[in-house]
């Protein structure tokens, strides 16, 4: 009598272990899938440097001041991007289409709103690259 008492209280208590192990995975998955959506609510902010295979002084300087910005500011942040896009290659047609780009230019967008940085990333890439730099980081930290 004893040992089926013994055996008894034996599988209570492992039942009692894996039904606080199923509840333990379930918050777990839970607290994942919390984490998951939460992620998927922040925004991401893209920035596209946008040039054909020939480019001269000043498109380069504008994809070189772009890019190092985005390293030297958000480097350390996963929700912004930087993205080279070549136009001359078949491949980009899709974002180029989806950007309505037809040449060179500077964007930041964040899958909603596009800030047109080209005009002031020609005009200050050369001559004044923290003034564009500047105006880059303004650009992105407003949509995030």
């Amino acid at each position: 009598m004893k040992k089926l008492s013994f055996l008894a209280a034996s599988g209570i208590f492992m039942l009692f272990i894996m039904i606080m192990s199923c509840n333990s995975q379930s918050s777990h998955s839970e607290n994942e899938n919390a984490k998951a959506s939460i992620q998927e609510k922040e925004t991401v902010v893209t920035v596209y440097y946008f040039h054909g295979d020939r480019r001269c002084t000043t498109c380069k300087a504008v994809g070189k001041v772009s890019k190092e910005t985005i390293a030297e500011n958000f480097g350390d942040n996963p929700n912004v991007i930087y993205i080279d896009v070549n136009i001359d290659e078949p491949e980009n047609n899709e974002i180029k289409d989806k950007l309505e780009m037809s040449g060179s230019g500077l964007f930041v967008y964040d899958g909603k709103e596009k800030a047109d940085l080209t005009a002031a990333a020609f005009q200050k890439a050369v001559s004044s690259p923290e003034d564009l730099s500047e105006k880059i980081v303004t650009s992105v930290k407003g949509m995030l």
